[in-house]
């Protein structure tokens, strides 16, 4: 898998986590931030211009979260630490 794709599947599973964690019941609220903290994400990965890849919008955020993880370990040898750093901490916050 080339670079450039890896990271527009990457993408493409953060924008779903997103679409799921703002869909989700929470009375804490804690999913809108875990949105918020996706859209950061989505955020770098527009400064590295990435075009997004279509994915299965029925997967719950965190599957989305673990594919877009995958998927960047495809594209490692161009994936900003930031990004790297950010997903996974996103990935933890919402394994709790």
């Amino acid at each position: 898998m080339d670079e450039s794709w890896a990271l527009g599947l990457a993408l493409g599973h953060v924008r779903s986590a997103v679409a799921a964690f703002v869909a989700a019941e929470d009375p804490s609220g804690e999913s809108l931030f875990l949105a918020a903290e996706c859209l950061e994400l989505e955020g770098l990965l527009a400064d590295l211009r990435v075009e997004p890849a279509l994915v299965d919008p029925g997967v719950d955020a965190i599957a989305s979260l673990d594919a877009a993880s995958e998927a960047l370990v495809a594209a490692r040898p161009v994936v900003p630490l930031a990004l790297w750093a950010g997903l996974q901490a996103v990935r933890a916050r919402a394994a709790r």
